[in-house]
């Protein structure tokens, strides 16, 4: 026979065996850790997402900062070809417009030679892209396109002459600032005679410059004559 066992304790005595003691609270507080962890899964998730997405657009931003260095690279060397070009074809232009100054120079020269004086060496010196101060009226520096230091030498049997030479050059349209840079005495064929060296700033007139000048001072009939 089977025996039947009655617990007439009361509840609050009665043995606690198994999971029954663990009430609803308890029920709550594993629901709760389980939707902690959930959430923390879920945002740990949406975090590496977020990181993955990052690092593509790094990874495209680096692409384009690359592709920009090259376009970069191709505009630095265009912009230096453009400036070579530009400074070759200003080069060509001055050459253009000043075919003909050093042989309006040299016969301007040769005219202002006295006697008893001539020319060994008519060289320009270090080129100047500005204006050379102390410019005068005769040197036209309205019209000027380019003014360039230059050495004269030669020699003389005297001293008048190379005066009157100076004066000459001083008075030419081509000619400013001439000056005595150095003199001294040599003896030429058993004659006495000066090696002379002279500075002056060489005025670079083209013929529509040296035009004006010209009209501009003696009218058409000067022109002519020159």
């Amino acid at each position: 026979m089977e025996m039947i066992q009655i617990n007439l304790l009361p509840k609050e005595f009665r043995k606690k065996t198994g999971g029954a003691g663990i009430g609803k609270t308890g029920y709550y507080a594993i629901g709760a850790s389980f939707g902690v962890i959930i959430m923390i899964a879920v945002v740990t998730m949406y975090q590496m997402f977020q990181l993955k997405e990052l690092d593509e657009k790094m990874q495209i931003a680096r692409f384009r900062t690359q592709q920009m260095q090259k376009d970069i690279s191709v505009v630095d060397a265009l912009i230096d070809v453009k400036g070579k070009i530009m400074q070759r074809m200003e080069a060509v232009d001055k050459l253009d417009r000043h075919r003909t100054v050093w042989v309006r120079v040299l016969e301007n020269v040769t005219r202002q030679i006295p006697e008893f004086t001539w020319l060994s060496v008519l060289k320009e010196d270090v080129p100047q892209t500005s204006k050379t101060k102390g410019d005068t009226a005769t040197a036209a520096p309205e019209t000027m396109a380019l003014n360039r230091p230059v050495s004269i030498e030669g020699y003389s049997f005297t001293l008048n002459s190379l005066a009157n030479f100076m004066i000459k050059l001083m008075r030419s349209h081509f000619f400013s600032e001439v000056e005595m840079a150095a003199i001294e005495e040599v003896e030429i064929l058993e004659q006495k005679a000066y090696n002379y060296k002279l500075t002056a700033t060489l005025h670079y007139l083209s013929d529509e410059e040296l035009k004006k000048v010209l009209e501009n001072e003696s009218g058409p009939d000067l022109l002519a004559s020159f």
